[in-house]
């Protein structure tokens, strides 16, 4: 059966569809096309990395080629993969903070917000399996603060000037999610802008950020809901944790009170663990943070920072050794993948 981040077998394009869905899935064709090029050409292995060092190896390119037509909608394009999640904070959120979150749980293809109603938007996974660890996973999570509201943002009328003072001052969202009755979510020509200017509509068929898109890359990833730890890894080989706070200062959000970086298996990358006083925070420095780009001297293009959930309860060091308690999940394997920069 063809993988999708966790589906099973997946009828072929256009079997027993509505006319009105052979459009949609005709996009998705090429799309998903796109997206296996741009995974053959970038120069890293169809595993656990998209390439080493900078410059690509380790690993069999994933060939466009390879994929048969009948399966070109497997990963991105499943029905009943849609969700509704309410109780975004209007003002700071975006669809790449939302995307930073959701593609702990499985492959993320479409985000659209919500103009008739504020917080709201829907967002398509790669199938319905993904929807369910969403929901399982972030249903009532509360979110801190991910970033500082748009400088450039200015509301009209004193009800939206009551209205954004009341936003402003709110520390604190809780997410709902649940299923959508939307089979998937159809393209938007002309996106409204967010308060950040950036669009309400976006695609990530071809993000190559996406961590479910074939089996051996979804292996590695070890599902878990929040917890105040992260694990953290594709950083610079000799980062410092100075360095590692300062990303999250960068991006307006609470850092980490603590850092724990584990012993270097080899110079192509480091990883640790991140410890925030609650979840709260935790999360909303994976909204705003995860795959934020950090400068390595010497090198060409930057590391970019992935992140996800521990299973970690504390970061004590045992026996005076450099072990720690370092279970990971939610995104990511225990190793540290990706010696090559994502740009």
């Amino acid at each position: 059966a063809p993988y999708a981040g966790g589906g099973g077998a997946v009828a072929a394009p256009g079997a027993g569809a509505p006319a009105d869905q052979h459009h949609q899935q005709a996009q998705a064709a090429r799309a998903y096309d796109e997206m296996c090029v741009a995974v053959a050409s970038y120069g890293g292995g169809a595993g656990d990395t998209f390439g080493g060092g900078g410059g690509g190896g380790g690993g069999k390119p994933a060939a466009a080629a390879t994929v048969p037509p009948e399966l070109r909608l497997a990963n991105f394009q499943q029905p009943g993969a849609v969700l509704m999640v309410y109780g975004l904070d209007p003002l700071r959120t975006n669809a790449d903070k939302l995307f930073n979150l959701m593609c702990l749980y499985g492959n993320v293809a479409r985000i659209k917000f919500l103009k008739s109603k504020e917080g709201t938007a829907m967002v398509q996974m790669g199938d319905s399996v993904a929807v369910e660890r969403c929901v399982q996973n972030l249903n009532n999570v509360s979110v801190g603060l991910t970033g500082a509201i748009p400088a450039t943002y200015k509301p009209s009328g004193d009800a939206a000037a009551e209205q954004f003072r009341q936003q402003a001052e709110m520390t604190e969202h809780k997410l709902q999610l649940a299923f959508s009755k939307q089979p998937y979510l159809s393209e938007v020509t002309n996106p409204y802008p967010l308060p950040d200017k950036s669009p309400s509509y976006k695609l990530y068929v071809t993000n190559k950020n996406n961590r479910f898109l074939n089996p051996a890359m979804a292996s590695k990833n070890r599902i878990q809901p929040p917890s105040k730890i992260l694990h953290f890894f594709n950083t610079p080989p000799h980062v410092t944790e100075a360095e590692l706070i300062q990303v999250f200062k960068d991006y307006d959000v609470v850092a980490p009170k603590a850092v724990k970086l584990f012993p270097m298996k080899s110079e192509r990358s480091s990883s640790g663990l991140l410890e925030f006083e609650n979840t709260m925070e935790a999360v909303a420095a994976v909204m705003a943070c995860n795959h934020a780009a950090i400068e390595s001297p010497g090198t060409k293009f930057p590391f970019i920072m992935k992140l996800c959930f521990s299973s970690s309860r504390s970061m004590t060091i045992r026996n005076g050794d450099n072990s720690m308690d370092s279970s990971v999940g939610g995104g990511a394997a225990t190793g540290a993948p990706d010696g090559k920069h994502d740009d």
